[in-house]
């Protein structure tokens, strides 16, 4: 997606994607009240790969791929 077309919902969108997947990803580390940060639309697509790695990596038997999926899928049916 070309930057000019990042805006603030755009960006909340991915933030509020990532959210939720950090949040189905098992971290016994991470503190309940840990937010994904808002970032600026050149590191969106850093961001989401980053979250994605982490939750692959941490797969257990507890994983929830088929909503991680769907989340991803949601996220880029909103996108311009």
């Amino acid at each position: 997606m070309p930057m000019n077309r990042v805006d603030e919902a755009v960006s909340l969108s991915v933030r509020d994607a990532a959210q939720q997947i950090v949040e189905r990803t098992a971290d016994p580390t991470r503190p309940d009240y840990a937010q994904v940060p808002i970032v600026g639309a050149s590191a969106l697509g850093a961001q989401i790969a980053v979250v994605v790695r982490d939750y692959l990596e941490t797969t257990t038997a507890a994983s929830d791929d088929a909503a991680v999926a769907e989340v991803l899928t949601e996220l880029r049916r909103s996108l311009p």
